[in-house]
């Protein structure tokens, strides 16, 4: 039997890795530790570091299911499902955050803001006046640093 294969393996699986990793849907989660809970399950399957590489996360994160799971009186896979998180979720819709997004990816300067960086008070004033969006200063403080973290995530 013919074994099929990819024209550009490296690219394809890239992709696959982005889509993943990007996802912030808890089903995509918690279906990608089922995965990996069913390879290193296999007698012939991949060990935890294969498995990382496979799906481009470190070790110890899939050994901390393991042990997750290990620990669990009953062994439900239930235990693999993310905490829900404490907090308010967001009121903002999808559109404001995104223009808030845009406004920070540039410097002020290229926004027409005499101002070496992005601050909560600058930020707050250029979005009222040019999007009509109103925002406190510590709100925009926040939505600077999420920003920022997503950013330096995205870029390991």
């Amino acid at each position: 039997m013919n074994k099929f294969s990819l024209k550009d393996p490296q690219k394809v699986r890239e992709q696959i890795l982005t889509y993943l990793t990007s996802e912030d849907d808890e089903a995509i989660q918690y279906v990608i530790r089922l995965n990996i809970m069913l390879l290193i399950s296999q007698p012939d399957g991949p060990n935890t570091q294969q498995a990382a590489d496979l799906y481009g996360m470190s070790r110890s994160t899939i050994g901390k299911w393991v042990q997750k799971l290990n620990n669990s009186k009953t062994m439900d896979i239930a235990v693999l499902r993310q905490a829900p998180k404490p907090g308010r979720n967001t009121r903002m819709d999808d559109s404001t955050r995104d223009t808030i997004k845009k406004v920070l990816a540039r410097p002020p300067k290229k926004s027409g803001v005499d101002a070496p960086r992005w601050t909560g008070l600058l930020l707050s004033d250029y979005l009222l006046a040019k999007h009509s969006i109103e925002l406190k200063p510590r709100m925009c403080q926040r939505w600077m640093r999420r920003f920022a973290l997503e950013k330096e995530q995205k870029s390991k």
